[in-house]
């Protein structure tokens, strides 16, 4: 089983250099655009070495991070709902991994990426099944690793650097091979024996590295091995040598942030203790590189003092039995309600976790759910209304109109008599859209309110909406404000006359200017202005003449006229304020494909666990039952 490990580093500098060549623009998009909360980094084995190097790079981008095992991913379950997670595995098929990703989406993260070094993998596939997971997978070039964790490692390395220095010219960054550090570990392979233990210290950039070195040092059975950083070993760490240094060396990774601080530590210990420093000469997270590809030279020379091969060291049937272990239902979920009806509840109740609830809380919303349910299931409808952007047209095809599926669904309402309500904040670019994927036949079923409602009118008519119209004078003061305003990052925004939009040049910027578009208004003191917020944009209405619920009165009327009930089911993603649609989902029978109310009796996200936005839409349609009055829903 395995490479021979000689084999596998001599193809090192090669895949460094395929890692830099390799397009990683969406993954550094992605990880910089997500909610800067918490991000949990999993993985296992060798890879949990890629995990503390993705941890140590997004805590320099500024946001919490932790590297953990797809078990550990388990018992920390209550705090993902806040936090970001990313999959780490070489292979994307392990059963831990596996395991992991489930947990996950049922906990529903903000978001959950996965990265692998192969293609069409089971953890790609079970990303294509939700929503808040994006997978991004590379060919390793040199094929899969031996036993241990090596080319896999340093392409992980190399792509993760790469997407967090992006702007940087990686050609001008290379491995130095006439390193002093290689005559200086031939000195210290002379000073060791097979049965020394190696205390590793580390900081920094160091900590992905001495990680692998544990890893590769126990998975091969090469060493007795100890991990510390360079401080915590002076708790109590340093008694080691006191008693055990006949048979004890140190491994120091050392980049020059640390230089001083390990010298210091090294210099105040018995000096006949063998000693190899893994110097790096970078500072930032090419120093990890750097080191990590130095350790498996270390680690090949340890192999041929042991006489065993670190890239085929054998593995017992018990080692093939453990890694291969199926332990997902030891930790099935028991209770007396169903996971969906504990998603809702989570949902609804604002909480990282349905175990978080009081007993008065779960009796409260245990209620609130089923009579909600009950009232939305009993009740048959005679029209439907859909938010655009994020409910029925991904944000992936803001651009390019509905997907086929969608379309597909519209078409089968409207074949049933129902009449399609759309409310947007967009203006003639949704017709357009609708007009593309929904037959003529039908245009007169479909009514659109435009710019939040404001303007109002059936999917032929060509008029609507009127630009024309006269500019709200109280949004008109808002755009001269905005204009004048000398905003540090590029905002975008366009006045129609009862909605201002705006936008920003960069998303990444938007956090750090939202709050003062927010104080520039509010401070103004304006009546009936509200503040909507979109995934995308801001808009500023003028409330007395513009809302969603708007395109209620309008669907009810007409679906009345088709001889159908005048209920009226509506659909949207943001339904808590400010989202754009907390006033349409404050209707008595409402459904969330993603934010919802605090409000119990209304604007409920019945979808399953990582359904979210269009996926949850569908799964929403495709429970419609349709009869001669006009339809319920069937929902689990």
């Amino acid at each position: 089983m395995g490479k021979p490990f000689t084999k596998e580093i001599e193809k090192i500098n090669e895949t460094l250099e395929w890692s830099f060549k390799q397009d990683v623009d969406l993954l550094k998009r992605d990880l910089s655009n997500v909610n800067k909360c918490p991000l949990f980094v999993v993985g296992s084995g060798g890879s949990l070495s890629a995990c503390y190097y993705a941890a140590l790079l997004y805590q320099h981008d500024g946001v919490m991070s932790k590297p953990i095992t797809p078990l550990e991913l388990y018992y920390s379950r209550n705090a993902l709902r806040n936090s970001n997670v990313l999959f780490i595995s070489a292979s994307g098929r392990n059963n831990d991994i596996l395991f992991g990703y489930k947990t996950a989406i049922e906990y529903e993260p903000n978001s959950v990426f996965s990265l692998c070094m192969k293609k069409n993998t089971p953890l790609a596939r079970l990303s294509a099944e939700n929503s808040i997971g994006k997978h991004y997978d590379f060919q390793l070039s040199t094929g899969k690793d031996g036993f241990l964790a090596t080319n896999s490692l340093v392409a992980f390395f190399g792509i993760l650097y790469k997407a967090f220095h992006i702007e940087q010219n990686l050609d001008e960054i290379t491995i130095d091979s006439d390193d002093p550090f290689y005559g200086e570990l031939d000195s210290f392979i002379d000073k060791v024996t097979p049965d020394f233990t190696f205390t590793i210290l580390y900081a920094g950039w160091g900590q992905p590295v001495a990680v692998d070195l544990e890893s590769k040092l126990a998975e091969a059975a090469l060493s007795d091995v100890l991990l510390s950083d360079v401080r915590n070993f002076g708790h109590g760490r340093h008694h080691w040598f006191d008693k055990r240094k006949a048979k004890s060396a140190i491994i120091a990774l050392v980049t020059p942030e640390e230089k001083k601080i390990t010298d210091k530590t090294l210099a105040l210990l018995p000096q006949d203790i063998p000693v190899l420093r893994i110097n790096s000469k970078h500072s930032d997270g090419f120093a990890s590189i750097d080191m990590l590809i130095k350790s498996f030279h270390f680690i090949k020379r340890i192999g041929q003092i042991q006489g065993i091969d670190p890239g085929r060291p054998g593995v017992p049937d018990f080692g093939s039995k453990l890694y291969h272990l199926k332990y997902s239902s030891f930790y099935k979920k028991i209770g007396d309600i169903s996971w969906n009806e504990k998603i809702a509840i989570t949902r609804k109740a604002n909480l990282p976790a349905y175990d978080l609830l009081t007993q008065k809380e779960k009796k409260y919303w245990h209620k609130a759910y089923h009579e909600f349910k009950v009232k939305l299931k009993s009740t048959i409808y005679g029209s439907i209304i859909f938010d655009y952007d994020g409910t029925i047209c991904s944000a992936e095809n803001r651009f390019h109109g509905i997907e086929k599926e969608t379309s597909r669904q519209l078409i089968n309402i409207l074949e049933n008599g129902i009449v399609i309500g759309i409310a947007t904040g967009r203006g003639k670019s949704v017709r357009t859209d609708l007009q593309k994927c929904i037959p003529k036949e039908y245009w007169c079923q479909v009514i659109i309110g435009y710019y939040n409602g404001s303007d109002i009118g059936l999917l032929d008519d060509e008029s609507i909406p009127d630009k024309t119209k006269k500019i709200s004078s109280t949004l008109q003061v808002i755009f001269d404000l905005l204009k004048e305003y000398n905003f540090l990052y590029e905002i975008i925004p366009e006045i129609k006359p009862n909605q201002l939009t705006i936008e920003i040049g960069d998303k990444r910027d938007w956090p750090k200017v939202r709050s003062t578009i927010i104080q520039l208004i509010m401070q103004q003191n304006i009546p009936n202005v509200q503040i909507l917020e979109s995934s995308h944009s801001m808009d500023i209405i003028d409330q007395s003449v513009t809302s969603k619920l708007n395109v209620v009165e309008y669907c009810i009327l007409a679906a009345k006229k088709k001889n159908k009930t005048g209920n009226c089911l509506c659909i949207g993603d943001k339904g808590s304020w400010p989202g754009n649609d907390y006033r349409l989902l404050s209707s008595s029978f409402s459904l969330s494909v993603d934010e919802v109310s605090s409000i119990d009796s209304t604007c409920w996200n019945l979808a399953l666990p990582g359904l979210k936005n269009l996926k949850a839409a569908l799964y929403y349609l495709s429970s419609l039952d349709f009869n001669n009055e006009g339809f319920k829903i069937d929902i689990k």
